[in-house]
């Protein structure tokens, strides 16, 4: 003889509402919970940690972008390259704002030469005019290969080699 479990309409009512009692307390538990583990860094003032540069491939390069924190263009230019004495490329770019004017600052890239087996690519970013205290990030060929904060004059200088942590303004 077979049996059969039938569920009363009574006896389901009240099996859902005792799992809503428990979602609820969860809820009340957990939801205080996360709202400070997000909130907390944001009140205690941190930042998040910069991302190491990426260049990758970058024997190819053609244009390169600063944009802003909206991803808009702000400056722009064109890699020019040449070999070093050392059979590096080096490619550098002048940039020029949006409205065609040259500004002040380049970005430059230096490629070791296949030979040089414990050399990474490096990244060089020297601009002076943007806004002060600003993160921007720098596009090659439409790829974003890092991003750095602007000191308190609208400035950055760096110079990282592949795989560096851009340093905060503070560290200028």
């Amino acid at each position: 003889m077979e049996q059969t479990n039938v569920v009363s309409p009574a006896n389901a009512t009240l099996e859902r509402s005792e799992e809503h009692r428990v979602l609820g307390l969860l809820a009340v538990l957990c939801g205080p919970l996360i709202v400070a583990g997000i909130a907390m860094p944001i009140l205690a003032g941190a930042q998040a940690a910069p991302a190491a540069i990426v260049l990758g491939d970058v024997s190819e390069a053609h244009i390169v972008e600063i944009r802003d924190h909206r991803g808009e263009t702000v400056l722009s230019g064109e890699f020019r390259f040449r070999f070093n004495i050392l059979a590096n490329t080096e490619k550098d770019a002048a940039l020029i704002d949006r409205r065609g004017r040259t500004v002040i600052g380049e970005v430059e890239l230096e490629i070791p030469a296949p030979t040089r087996e414990n050399r990474r690519a490096e990244l060089e970013v020297d601009i002076i005019g943007l806004p002060a205290r600003q993160t921007f990030a720098v596009a090659i060929d439409d790829r974003i290969v890092g991003r750095f904060t602007t000191d308190d004059r609208g400035g950055v200088d760096m110079e990282l080699q592949e795989g560096e942590i851009p340093p905060r303004p503070s560290e200028f």
